[in-house]
């Protein structure tokens, strides 16, 4: 694909902006799946007319519209990446997302607003794709500051992109001297949309320019084209009767030298007996559980900001809100900077795992707290204390457990891991939202039951130390790679790294 570029082999760092580029492409599926979180209970109540006590539900179904069309679409987009590089499938991904969002902000019915995330999620796959690139240019030490670059990128975008959807939903309301009788008067929630397309699109035109294809899809892609063009000479020599030609001896060398230049046959069968070890199980079913408890508390959250206090919320505007998540993601920033690092290295990543989910249990039953305080100051300061801390838990345990899943397979079948991972997690994203809205929404309905609006957060918390019991099943030796890969030192030289 042009421009041409030269296949990038695995080095011990790469540049800043190279990470740059991956973190931008992989904001398609973080900003696109969270940008729309506070505006649904909005559009739910003025688009669908629905009623208070049930818009958590209606926020839970139209959420998972989303992980649905990743679902469905992950396999496809593995087996694309596969047969057609790393570089063609993040691009088209990007591109694909970029125009997939207006569905969503044009809506007009809660049937339009469920397909236009159904398309979101269904038309890319950067987010597996990302990390099966990261794992075939990165040796051990390049990995713990590239996952952890790429997972504060993903954080952080998880993170503003609600702060955004929440700023910018109708605008025309906000700023009417600008907004008021344009497109985004017409569409109130068509502005933050354009702002998450935007972003992808971008990703999309940086990728085309600077981003290479991986060298180790470049061998395999090379290797199958060497195995094509034989069998196609073959073919054609055996219609035109001159395969007699060929000695039985010569086709067996030929057989044999083919075996030995092209080892992908061999890397297959590998892939086939190591796919389904025990600790490969346990690790990608632990990102699922976490990555459904993530998406649940942060679908509920805003259900429950928004809520009056007469049903038990803290009666939040979309801005107040939005202001809430981006101090969130500015404390991601700065923890991901400062002490991530010193905390992996500290406990190792198996054990920061178990740390991240455990805080998280804790944490997360900081937030009910904030509709009984006697005022709005001390209602902030419990609201921001929960997103803060929060936000840390959950770094924690995402930048740790993706390394452990990388680190629980082989070089060989990276990509169909993280495929796998994607997937589960796809389904748990699926379930979260509509369990948690119906437990929400259930909780609202008991509004004569003191202390009722705990009940949600109880259920997160409940979730989460399970997930904790199971990550005792996760061996240290996770903390490192399984296997060694080669390496291009800064002369440019081959460099064997030794784990």
């Amino acid at each position: 694909m042009w421009p041409p570029l030269a296949p990038l082999a695995p080095r011990d760092r790469h540049h800043p902006a190279f990470l740059a580029l991956l973190v931008l492409l992989n904001v398609v599926d973080a900003f696109h799946l969270n940008v729309v979180w506070p505006m649904l209970a909005y559009m739910v109540s003025d688009v669908g007319r629905v009623p208070e006590e049930r818009i958590g539900m209606y926020v839970g179904i139209i959420g998972a519209a989303a992980p649905l069309g990743a679902l469905c679409s992950a396999y496809a987009w593995g087996h694309f990446s596969d047969r057609h590089g790393r570089r063609p499938a993040l691009l088209l991904g990007s591109l694909a997302s970029t125009l997939s969002v207006f569905i969503f902000g044009t809506s007009t019915s809660l049937t339009q607003a469920a397909l236009g995330r159904f398309a979101s999620g269904c038309l890319n796959g950067n987010a597996a794709i990302v990390k099966t690139f990261l794992g075939e240019v990165c040796t051990k030490s390049a990995q713990s500051e590239a996952f952890g670059v790429l997972a504060l990128g993903y954080g952080l975008a998880s993170t503003l992109a609600p702060g955004v959807g929440g700023y910018l939903v109708k605008p025309a309301e906000r700023w009417p001297a600008t907004f008021k009788g344009t497109i985004f008067e017409t569409y109130p929630y068509l502005l933050p949309m354009c702002v998450a397309a935007s972003l992808t699109g971008l990703g999309a035109v940086l990728g085309f320019f600077y981003l290479p294809e991986t060298a180790s899809f470049a061998k395999r892609h090379a290797a199958r084209a060497s195995h094509g063009s034989e069998s196609r000479r073959l073919v054609k020599m055996a219609s035109a009767g001159q395969l007699q030609a060929i000695e039985l001896d010569d086709w067996t060398d030929r057989e044999v030298s083919a075996k030995d230049e092209t080892p992908v046959d061999e890397d297959v069968q590998e892939t086939k007996e190591v796919l389904f070890t025990p600790d490969t199980t346990v690790a990608v079913g632990c990102y699922a559980i976490l990555a459904a408890i993530a998406i649940g508390y942060d679908e509920m959250l805003p259900v429950f900001l928004k809520t009056s206090k007469e049903l038990g919320g803290c009666d939040f505007s979309s801005k107040d809100i939005g202001v809430l998540l981006i101090c969130g993601g500015v404390t991601l920033l700065v923890f991901q900077l400062v002490l991530y690092k010193r905390i992996c290295d500290a406990l190792g990543a198996v054990r920061a795992f178990r740390f991240g989910v455990a805080l998280f249990a804790g944490v997360s039953m900081i937030a009910p707290f904030a509709s009984i305080m006697p005022n709005e100051t001390m209602l902030w300061a419990v609201a921001l204390v929960s997103q803060c801390t929060k936000i840390c838990a959950l770094g924690i345990g995402f930048v740790s457990v993706t390394i452990v899943v990388n680190n629980s397979c082989d070089d060989a079948v990276k990509a169909r891991v993280n495929g796998i991972s994607g997937t589960t997690s796809a389904f748990a994203r699926i379930v979260a939202p509509v369990i948690c809205g119906w437990v929400f929404a259930g909780a609202m309905r008991l509004r004569d039951a003191p202390m009722h609006q705990f009940l949600p957060f109880a259920f997160i918390a409940s979730v989460t130390l399970v997930l904790r019991v199971v990550a005792e099943r996760l061996p240290a030796s996770l903390d490192g790679p399984k296997s060694s890969v080669v390496a291009l030192d800064d002369d440019g030289d081959d460099e064997e790294s030794t784990i």
